[in-house]
């Protein structure tokens, strides 16, 4: 997977030089703007070090946390949002950060919040306040709540969901749909580079916080899920059917399973993705998103924006991974646009596809 940084600001236009003034003068005006730029210049190179010492510098010594969570207090019925569904079926959801390092000081990571379900903690919302994916990448709330609601009225009883399974879980908790992939997996998991030595206690603090299993035989069928998104369109939808014993099902996807399927196996699906800033300027935004493409030869794209997101594009990076079945059924341009035999698609919102599967 390749994540490339945040594109450069646009340069603001030089003022014209005023012809009634003298040479003298002129060059006065030059060597003053060039004394407050490069004042300005060295100012923001500073915090931007100061930035960067502050996310990037050494782990906290001893025996202090990488990271922890920071729960918080309820939140109102009325607060939820497009939530609000959870508190009807009387769920208490709760908004938290993550911090880094043991301090009441430390600097904040991520936003987060959670259902409090039967089944252990069930992540709803996940907004990374560092380079992003961070630990986790999730959907826009509002879009999980939308899909989950469409969900709970089409899909019939009887009838298997299959999805990633950090979906599948609030899928399962606001639309009482069965669910192939119900336990908290865990996989995969974004660790930052800096945090490497320290991985085996990232990964004991989410294993604690949230209640993953150790579900061996969900996992391996889980596994198969990921090989059959991998596959050819023929044997990935054979698969399909099979993790479906048999059932109707359903399938849902999202562009950012692009990404985590580039993670967890990049040999097999090329991916990279960019952040371009909001929508206020939808030209400049076009044009960089061609120039990104142009300047890589991806030819395969999407382009993805949630509410209070960064619009996001994300690309194949080879042709091979553009046969793969999730390339197939992601709504990618530039990739082959035939429909694929025994999907056939019944919604789409944002980044997200739901396909009915044949049997």
């Amino acid at each position: 997977m390749s994540t490339d940084a945040l594109p450069s600001a646009d340069r603001a236009g030089r003022p014209r030089a005023d012809g009634s003034n003298s040479r003298r003068e002129a060059d006065r005006r030059r060597s003053r703007r060039a004394a407050s730029l490069a004042a300005v210049g060295a100012g923001l190179l500073l915090l931007g070090l100061a930035a960067l010492l502050g996310w990037r510098g050494a782990p906290a010594p001893g025996d202090a946390p990488p990271h922890r969570y920071v729960p918080g207090h309820p939140v109102a019925a009325d607060a939820l949002g497009p939530l609000a569904p959870l508190a009807d079926r009387q769920v208490t959801v709760r908004r938290g950060v993550v911090v880094g390092g043991a301090t009441d000081d430390a600097r904040k990571l991520a936003e987060f919040s959670f259902a409090e379900s039967a089944d252990g903690p069930v992540l709803v919302d996940w907004r990374a306040l560092v380079d992003d994916p961070f630990l986790r990448l999730m959907p826009a709330s509002d879009e999980l709540a939308a899909v989950s609601e469409v969900l709970a009225r089409h899909v019939q009883a009887g009838t298997t969901v299959l999805a990633w399974w950090d979906l599948s879980r609030p899928f399962r908790l606001l639309s009482g749909v069965d669910v192939a992939f119900g336990e908290p997996l865990g996989t995969p998991l974004f660790v930052p580079r800096q945090w490497d030595a320290r991985r085996e206690a990232v990964d004991s603090i989410e294993r604690e916080f949230w209640q993953l299993a150790d579900a061996t035989e969900q996992r391996q069928r889980f596994d198969r899920f990921v090989a059959a998104l991998l596959a050819d369109e023929e044997r990935g939808m054979a698969e399909l059917r099979t993790l479906a014993g048999g059932k109707p099902a359903v399938l849902v996807l999202h562009v950012r399973d692009a990404i985590l399927l580039g993670h967890l196996e990049p040999g097999k699906f090329g991916v990279a993705f960019r952040d371009l800033g909001d929508m206020a300027d939808v030209h400049g935004m076009v044009r960089r998103v061609h120039a990104w493409l142009d300047e890589h030869g991806y030819r395969a794209y999407t382009v993805t924006h949630a509410k209070g997101q960064p619009v996001r594009a994300v690309a194949l990076t080879d042709e091979a991974s553009g046969e793969t079945l999730a390339a197939r059924l992601l709504p990618m341009i530039g990739n082959r646009q035939e429909d694929v035999a025994g999907a056939t698609l019944v919604y789409r919102l944002g980044g997200f596809v739901v396909y009915e599967i044949g049997r």
